[in-house]
């Protein structure tokens, strides 16, 4: 294994980490202010840090006409719309089962993957994103004959904003080797903090709440890491190891979540989710195992 493909493992397992803190800290803020202003919120600070950072090391801000769009579009969509589905769907699922379904993540950048890129994918492939799933089903404990009359608004809403982060992860990849990746981050995020800012207007948040201690708090934890550091270590890692086994990680996101669900709350993980935990990380070894042997073999064809 070469050495930016550990670098990009291990971003790619910060970042998750990142992301399962981000849903308890989005859990305690909504109950102060409206989800959409979270991401207001969150995606400003995001492009502030950004800004100060490129014009602090006099990055060039120039992008080609052909590829406005497309930018425009990656901020649209794994700025504006997987953020304030997200926040939507915790509101209305809670945290725990909204990052657990983020699993069909890697589903989803398969099925792109082979259908828009063309991509051949190996029965190893396909088999560790079935895999995966089996552990996330197991995991979760749920009947999903049982989801429409339970909450299918909350469900529906998490498989929304999985896919927006699946369409912003290959339109990121597209247009990622042509620019810093500050710089290109800095533009989604002013497209994420443009469209989302004006739902202030629409539901104010008091000064009494804004300046609450663990508002601030986990405001800090998603604008600075969640955002801009998360965001900065995905794009690092889907181009050292790939969108699909990058997407297959997220799969961590409900193993993370129990852990600190153990450390700070002291719940102790269900059999069904140390199973399913154990599950999801065969499935990730399991794809890591094949690209190692795709990248063999390119290698012998070179």
């Amino acid at each position: 294994m070469n050495k930016n493909k550990i670098l990009g493992l291990i971003a790619i397992i910060i970042v998750v980490t990142i992301y399962g803190v981000s849903y308890i800290s989005r859990d305690v803020i909504d109950n102060y202010m409206h989800a959409t202003v979270i991401v207001g919120f969150q995606l400003t600070i995001m492009a502030i840090l950004f800004t100060v950072y490129n014009l602090f090391k006099k990055m060039d801000f120039k992008i080609e006409k052909s590829d406005i769009f497309i930018i425009c579009l990656s901020g649209l969509f794994g700025t504006t719309f997987f953020h304030v589905l997200t926040v939507l769907s915790i509101t209305a699922i809670g945290p725990t089962v909204s990052s657990l379904l983020f699993g069909f993540a890697a589903v989803f950048s398969l099925l792109i993957d082979t259908i828009f890129f063309k991509r051949p994918k190996t029965k190893l492939s396909i088999l560790s994103v079935i895999v995966s799933l089996i552990g996330v089903y197991i995991l979760m404990g749920i009947d999903f004959k049982d989801l429409a009359s339970t909450n299918f608004k909350g469900y529906a809403l998490t498989l929304l904003s999985i896919i927006s982060w699946v369409v912003y992860c290959f339109l990121s990849d597209k247009v990622s080797d042509k620019y810093e990746k500050t710089v290109m981050l800095n533009y989604q995020a002013v497209v994420g903090a443009v469209t989302t800012l004006p739902f202030l207007l629409v539901y104010p948040v008091t000064m009494h709440n804004l300046m609450m201690g663990k508002v601030i708090i986990n405001l800090i934890i998603l604008g600075v890491f969640n955002s801009t550091l998360a965001y900065f270590l995905n794009i690092y890692a889907i181009k050292n190891i790939g969108v699909t086994l990058s997407n297959l990680f997220m799969n961590f996101l409900p193993v993370v979540t129990i852990i600190l669900s153990l450390l700070l709350y002291g719940t102790i993980p269900s059999m069904n989710q140390v199973v399913g935990g154990i599950i999801i990380i065969g499935s990730v070894l399991l794809l890591n195992k094949d690209q190692n042997n795709i990248e063999r073999v390119e290698e012998l064809n070179n």
